[in-house]
């Protein structure tokens, strides 16, 4: 999500606007809400888009309270556009954040710290949270003041870390950014980034970057969600997709695997929508269909008929072995 362009400027004219009115009936179903924050939250003298690069953007510093307002507890911050403004920027984003009561993982403030877990108790479960890039746009990170501050994809940096997580902890997720733009599949480098997370035991992944829904897949009986798709970010007319996404919805129990949901909504401008009305319907069918054919390179699920609010059950597809 990008709380800079456009729904920055609607934050700066009236900070009480809020991009989430639509979904709201759908966010206060969760205990715990977590989002990719696209932005920093910095003051840049109004300005929400640079004007040399339309690639280079920032949400205002009431950003932070426009979270709050919408009830996302957890932002990640590891991405590509988490030094659009530089390290200045980056400090005032945790100021933004810290003030309005919102977490954050994947960056820290302190140097060479970014790669901690952020610990969060949700209804009596201790969870620990991680948050890496997979894209940076300022050149190799390893070369970048950056790689001091945001967290990158590397494993080696997480090993440890997400054994000792599993240990400690009842839930080990992972968020990740990365991959290609635009496209249906994962690349190559994301599928073989997930296995090894999941060989240590974290229980699901949450991946973005795409633009666009990517297929569901499971290790074991923990999902990976490869790409959310765009949630508050205005469309690309040559990509349909990137209007049209869902909220990965995720029950975790203790008698059992997760159980898994996709919640749709269809973006107008950059504000997400539930269906409704006469789309409503079409559109079901349409995202079920689509979902059901993007995991097939993700190893399979079954998408079940729409419920309250559009969710849909989504299963792992067991293949039936053939008779000898």
């Amino acid at each position: 999500m990008n709380l800079g362009r456009g729904a920055g400027q609607r934050i700066l004219k009236d900070p009480k606007y809020d991009p989430f009115h639509d979904v709201a009936p759908l966010l206060r179903t969760a205990d715990f809400r977590h989002v990719n924050l696209e932005c920093q939250l910095s003051d840049q003298g109004g300005e929400t888009q640079s004007k040399n690069n339309r690639l280079v953007f920032t949400g205002p510093p009431g950003g932070g309270a426009t979270l709050a307002q919408a009830g996302i507890d957890l932002v990640s911050l590891a991405n590509n556009h988490a030094w659009d403004y530089g390290k200045g920027a980056l400090m005032e984003t945790f100021d933004n954040l810290e003030r309005a009561g919102v977490k954050y993982v994947g960056a820290s403030r302190v140097k060479d710290q970014q790669y901690e877990p952020t610990i969060v108790d949700i209804k009596g479960w201790s969870v620990a949270w991680f948050a890496v890039t997979h894209i940076w746009n300022q050149g190799p990170i390893h070369e970048h003041p950056g790689r001091h501050y945001v967290a990158w994809a590397s494993f080696d940096h997480l090993r440890k870390r997400l054994k000792e997580a599993r240990k400690q902890h009842d839930l080990v997720l992972l968020s990740y950014h990365g991959g290609g733009e635009y496209i249906d599949v994962p690349m190559q480098w994301t599928h073989e980034f997930f296995r090894a997370v999941m060989n240590t035991g974290a229980d699901a992944i949450f991946g973005h970057h795409p633009h666009v829904p990517h297929g569901i897949g499971f290790h074991e009986d923990r999902p990976m969600f490869y790409s959310l798709g765009n949630l508050v970010f205005a469309m690309h007319s040559d990509h349909p997709w990137t209007g049209t996404s869902f909220f990965a919805r995720v029950t975790f129990s203790q008698s059992g695997p997760p159980e898994l949901e996709v919640c749709p909504y269809h973006i107008w401008g950059h504000v997400p929508m539930l269906f409704a009305g006469k789309t409503r319907e079409p559109r079901e069918r349409a995202l079920r269909s689509h979902l059901q054919r993007i995991s097939a390179a993700t190893g399979g699920v079954d998408v079940g008929e729409p419920g309250e609010l559009s969710c849909m059950r989504v299963t792992k597809r067991v293949r039936k072995k053939r008779g000898g």
